[in-house]
């Protein structure tokens, strides 16, 4: 069969056209921020966002094209106009077409994600995608099965709006395990993460199980015995995925520190992405003259000899040490607050609870010192009740404690320590 005359005829090509445009409609009105977020390309990211809202839709779209495939597949009775061709060989040329839809769902929003943010794909970025073009061929079997069963009218609408939502909708509702045996991976990968393998099995099974239960129906043989061996095959794949997931939380597991890292600079080193480039040396310097400062003003007695990248630990950033410091650097670096967020995070307070003025004003001590001061519109965004008046009078007293000797600032900086406590419980 030539393939323009295939294509022309197949339910694929007035299903193009909306496909595409709900496509890019996700990936511009939504996915788009994801894939920006990130300080650095990464290319695992790069792949499991900008697919993650369309995989129910291609999923929906190759089920209810293939459906009508089938229909037509049955009422037209090639099977029966061409007994030399094997029937798998005919089923797999009506659903070609209509798969091939499907893969380019979820391949234009990959390449657009990747245009944005040029990087190359990685091995450990694919199988998000992967896992979503398997399953669009199993659907495409499902639908066609179920085509050959019902009347095009009902078949189609049904596996659409059935499809779409048994894929979808497990993410609404509780429990948690549903989610991870439905098809959709959607699991915010972050930088540093990577799909588990057996987060893959576990999206696959059921549904893979379920297309070949379906293909059991062109096979010869008795009913009875086709039917039991569907069941088994379901209930087993099912029951498979099923204890690989039963105890995960919303969220799936998912491997850490999948970046390279390079470490740079001494008390402290440190530590950052390999594609954070000629961003390493200004970040480097700039946690180099920070720590020196608090040491110098006895804010610390002795900076940590280590401080990585907390993106490279994924969404599970260890504490903080006496050795090693975890800090989002790169983020930080994007809106000019490595020194204000060190700042923020070593100045400690003998309570939980200090005086909010009286602690401002100890950090913005620190921050005019570092060029990286705090607007008011920044705290206030934080504190409604911070009042422009209360800003005033804090820098009224940053300005003066500045101009004095370097001893009685940190004289100053001890007693505003123990003020902002009194009091406080």
């Amino acid at each position: 069969m030539r393939i323009l005359t295939l294509v022309r005829s197949s339910t694929a090509l007035p299903a193009l056209l909306p496909a595409l445009g709900l496509t890019l409609s996700f990936y511009f009105f939504s996915t788009h921020a994801q894939v920006v977020y990130w300080p650095y390309p990464y290319a695992p990211t790069l792949v499991q966002r900008s697919i993650e809202q369309v995989y129910a839709l291609s999923y929906a779209l190759v089920s209810a094209a293939s459906a009508w495939q089938g229909a037509r597949y049955k009422e037209s009775r090639v099977s029966e106009l061409a007994p030399y061709r094997r029937g798998w060989t005919i089923v797999a040329w009506a659903l070609a077409p209509v798969v091939a839809v499907g893969w380019l769902m979820l391949l234009v929003p990959v390449a657009l994600a990747f245009a944005e943010r040029p990087t190359w794909p990685t091995p450990d970025s694919l199988p998000p995608l992967l896992l979503g073009m398997a399953l669009c061929a199993a659907h495409g079997v499902i639908g066609f099965v179920v085509g050959q069963r019902l009347r095009p009218a009902l078949a189609v609408p049904v596996m659409a709006c059935a499809v779409f939502l048994l894929v979808s909708y497990p993410h609404a509702m509780e429990p948690f395990y549903l989610r991870h045996m439905s098809g959709e991976y959607f699991a915010h990968i972050g930088f540093a993460e990577t799909a588990t393998a057996d987060s893959m099995v576990a999206q696959l099974l059921p549904t893979l199980s379920l297309a070949v239960a379906a293909s059991l129906t062109w096979v010869r043989g008795h009913t009875l015995l086709r039917t039991a061996l569907g069941i088994a095959v379901c209930a087993s794949a099912t029951l498979v995925s099923y204890r690989i997931v039963k105890d995960w939380n919303y969220n799936p597991r998912v491997n850490i520190g999948a970046v390279e890292v390079t470490c740079t600079g001494t008390a402290p080193e440190v530590c950052l992405p390999e594609n954070a480039g000629k961003d390493t040396k200004e970040i480097s310097g700039e946690v180099g003259r920070t720590f020196a400062l608090l040491k110098r003003y006895q804010v610390v007695d002795a900076p940590p000899k280590r401080v990585e990248e907390a993106l490279d630990y994924g969404r599970f950033t260890p504490d903080n040490t006496k050795e090693t410091a975890y800090l989002l650097l790169s983020t930080a670096k994007q809106q000019n607050r490595i020194s204000a967020d060190i700042i923020n995070t070593y100045v400690k307070f003998p309570c939980e609870a200090p005086q909010p003025t009286l602690r401002r004003a100890a950090l913005l001590w620190l921050e005019n010192k570092t060029g990286t001061m705090s607007s008011y519109q920044q705290i206030a965004a934080g504190d409604p009740f911070y009042s422009p008046a209360q800003h005033r009078e804090v820098l009224r007293a940053v300005t003066e404690v500045s101009g004095k000797p370097e001893a009685e600032q940190v004289a100053w900086y001890r007693m505003i320590s123990r003020s902002a406590c009194e009091g406080a419980t």
